[in-house]
């Protein structure tokens, strides 16, 4: 099939890994996809986009699927027989303990500590944790023992596909721009001025101007990057602020990024 006739289809062809999408000349190889001998070739389950001369494959949605040692971002949707039942975006029921979260003092849960629950965590809160451990029936068991795990709150969150983060040894950085960003590998993220990764952090602190408009960037480069399914990283992230600074063209923007990334 001509690759014009399957953009203008109204059921787009599905494309399987290792399927020739085109070997018209002039263009470029996107997301999802790589080139071998002149030809494109999609790398994943999906359908075709094309920006102008950028050829990219949508990945077929699915739910994410949890990992031992990732680290997620959910909300807290019950509270019952010392667990709270967290929403990361799994088909697979997700809990965290009492006995695997994090107290300061290092010492061992009470009755107290029970019956206060809503007092650490409370329905609707959103935390970041790691995953712990997956059962025989693919229940989820998150832990929150460091400092830098627990309620997250005064910042932005940012929805993206969670197939597009990419993994890093680390998943909490510092920004150029000097913002504050934590990686959930569930495609959850939050944005703010808060280094989680020192212990005794005020997060209750005030942005100034200067920290919003920083955010505001870093959220307008992560719709663009989910948007055009874009792998979203450190780098990918901080390269588009800076593009975007440029006030450069979508299309030059991608361009740009593509040829940046292709070189790491």
């Amino acid at each position: 099939m001509q690759l014009e006739a399957a953009i203008l289809e109204e059921d787009k062809q599905l494309y399987l890994p290792g399927d020739m999408i085109s070997d018209q000349a002039g263009l470029m190889s996107g997301q999802n996809t790589y080139e071998e001998n002149g030809r494109i070739y999609s790398s994943t389950i999906g359908t075709l986009n094309q920006t102008n001369q950028l050829v990219m494959i949508n990945p077929i949605k699915h739910s994410y699927e949890p990992q031992i040692g990732e680290i997620i971002i959910g909300k807290v949707v019950l509270i019952k027989d010392k667990k709270w039942t967290v929403d990361i975006g799994s088909n697979s029921e997700t809990t965290l303990h009492l006995n695997s979260t994090y107290i300061p003092e290092q010492r061992q849960k009470t009755e107290d500590d029970e019956m206060n629950m809503r007092l650490i965590f409370a329905e609707d809160d959103y935390i970041c944790a790691e995953i712990h451990s997956i059962n025989n029936d693919k229940s989820i068991n998150l832990h929150t023992r460091s400092h830098k795990y627990g309620k997250l709150d005064n910042g932005k969150f940012q929805q993206v596909c969670h197939y597009l983060i990419v993994r890093q040894k680390k998943h909490f950085f510092k920004l150029e721009n000097e913002v504050h960003v934590i990686f959930g590998h569930n495609g959850l993220l939050f944005l703010s001025n808060q280094d989680r990764t020192i212990n005794q952090v005020d997060y209750e602190q005030n942005y100034t101007i200067q920290q919003r408009i920083n955010i505001g960037k870093v959220s307008q480069a992560l719709t663009f990057l989910n948007q055009h399914q874009v792998l979203i990283s450190q780098g990918s992230i901080e390269k588009l602020v800076q593009l975007r600074d440029q006030k450069l063209s979508e299309q030059d923007c991608l361009a740009q990024l593509y040829e940046f990334l292709n070189k790491k």
